[in-house]
């Protein structure tokens, strides 16, 4: 009769008992936001900055608050023409699907409760979800980066991999492509750019959307902090290759921010290593 090993079983499934126990409660937190401000509350925020002329005219803080770039209202505008269930439906369940999808590879008894607790970045709407694509697939396909430069801004930081790395064809990609994006939307609405400027500037200090303890360290510190941690991860004795560490940073802060950390599944499956100027690549 085979002999199990309890203990190495015990530590095996532990962590796995943990997360299915604590997503039901999850989940109801998540339905507590709902019946606090509504289902797709961060999305209407959204749907309402692309039917409203004034973009940043609700201050920081409140419901409803928009304080990405223009060039993200106007991507979305077109789905903003639909009424607002219908935009939270199709703007949620595509978050769920990607999701899903980045977790695939963990399997429904591990990766199951991990999308339970992406319940709250799901019903609210939020798009922490995309940020995970692009930790999922950035760092080989640069031109993603444009996402959070152009909407939190300060997770753009993740790309600081590529100037350490001398990763240099990923640098212009992905600088050239945000650039092209201000550039027409710029043309398209200038005005909007110079209102969007001057709302940052006018509420630099409530703009960062962290919350908590994370809301008391100056955003540049965080992210001057995640800057670095980008460059020892990045860094030959930081672990080098891209199978070996994989950083990715999002100094915006609040809790919601973790569900980036949904692309793993996909990083660790992608073991291929990216050649650098150092490897001789």
């Amino acid at each position: 009769m085979h002999e199990i090993d309890v203990r190495a079983r015990l530590s095996q499934d532990l962590p796995i008992i943990v997360l299915w126990v604590c997503a039901p409660f999850l989940v109801i937190v998540a339905f507590n936001g709902i019946q606090e401000w509504g289902f797709g509350w961060d999305a209407h925020a959204y749907w309402s900055a692309a039917r409203d002329p004034d973009i940043y005219s609700v201050a920081p803080g409140q419901l409803d608050a928009f304080s990405y770039s223009p060039a993200f209202v106007q991507l979305i505008r077109p789905l903003a023409a639909l009424p607002f269930p219908a935009f939270a439906a199709i703007w949620c369940v595509a978050a769920a699907v990607t999701l899903a999808l980045l977790l695939r590879p963990l399997g429904f008894v591990r990766g199951g409760p991990l999308f339970l607790w992406c319940s709250w970045e799901i019903v609210s709407g939020n798009i922490h979800w995309l940020f995970a694509v692009v930790a999922a697939f950035g760092l080989r396909h640069p031109a993603l980066w444009a996402i959070p430069a152009l909407t939190k801004i300060t997770p753009a930081v993740g790309a600081v991999w590529f100037i350490v790395r001398r990763e240099w064809r990923q640098v212009a990609v992905s600088a050239s492509v945000t650039m092209a994006v201000v550039g027409l939307s710029f043309a398209a609405e200038p005005q909007a750019w110079r209102d969007w400027i001057s709302f940052l500037i006018s509420n630099r200090e409530a703009t960062t959307g962290a919350t908590g303890l994370v809301a008391q360290v100056p955003p540049v510190v965080r992210a001057s902090l995640a800057a670095l941690l980008v460059t020892w991860g990045a860094s030959p004795s930081g672990g080098g290759r891209l199978r070996q560490q994989r950083r990715w940073q999002c100094p915006s802060g609040g809790a919601a921010a973790l569900v980036v950390l949904v692309a793993l599944p996909r990083l660790n499956r992608d073991s291929r290593p990216v050649r650098t100027a150092k490897d001789g690549g």
